[in-house]
């Protein structure tokens, strides 16, 4: 008796393994992974929400490309209308053509600068574009076409007051198309006819 119940003393008990079983099981299972079924249900709802933002930043990127290409036009045909109002203000001698087709001889800076010269300038607005022919003064043209407003829509451009016989004012309209875009861009100028000589 007193021999079986030392050996009895070192084995230990089977309920303290249930604990040591118990207490290991717990942490576990309350660290188990995601069921097959929850990461079906969560990689759809995850692929519509990156759906969602990729179509939120291309929309951005376009209508930034759009107004890029719509700065671009505009300052591009500003500085050909610029140039057509600054040297045609400087005629000396002006010719009405028509609505779309300005004459003058007038004063223009050489490319290679220098004081400003007498030449003979012409522009015509027409078959979608604003071209320029220049050439010595009273004289046939030597140079152009050359395209200086280009997507020109609309077909009457120039309008002169007080008529367009002797005209002393005229104004420059120009509607231009911007490539991917809906509406053109309007651009409105003029010049007054201020150095003209009599009996032009």
């Amino acid at each position: 008796m007193g021999a079986r119940s030392l050996e009895e003393k070192d084995i230990p008990s089977l309920s303290r393994h249930r604990v040591v079983r118990q207490r290991v099981r717990g942490p576990l299972a309350s660290e188990r992974g995601l069921s097959l079924v929850e990461l079906l249900v969560v990689i759809p709802m995850l692929a519509i929400v990156l759906l969602g933002i990729y179509a939120l930043y291309n929309v951005g990127a376009r209508s930034q490309e759009q107004n890029g290409r719509r700065v671009t036009t505009l300052l591009r045909e500003q500085n050909g209308l610029e140039r057509m109002t600054r040297e045609m203000r400087q005629a000396i001698h002006f010719t009405p053509v028509s609505s779309q087709i300005l004459d003058a001889e007038t004063y223009v800076r050489p490319t290679t600068g220098g004081a400003s010269v007498e030449r003979h300038v012409r522009y015509e607005c027409l078959n979608g574009s604003c071209v320029r022919y220049e050439g010595p003064a009273n004289s046939a043209f030597t140079s152009g076409p050359v395209t200086v407003i280009s997507n020109v829509q609309n077909p009457d451009v120039f309008f002169f007051s007080p008529d367009s016989v002797n005209p002393t004012y005229v104004s420059v309209n120009l509607e231009v198309r911007v490539q991917g875009a809906n509406n053109p861009i309007v651009l409105d100028g003029g010049f007054a006819l201020r150095n003209q000589q009599d009996g032009q």
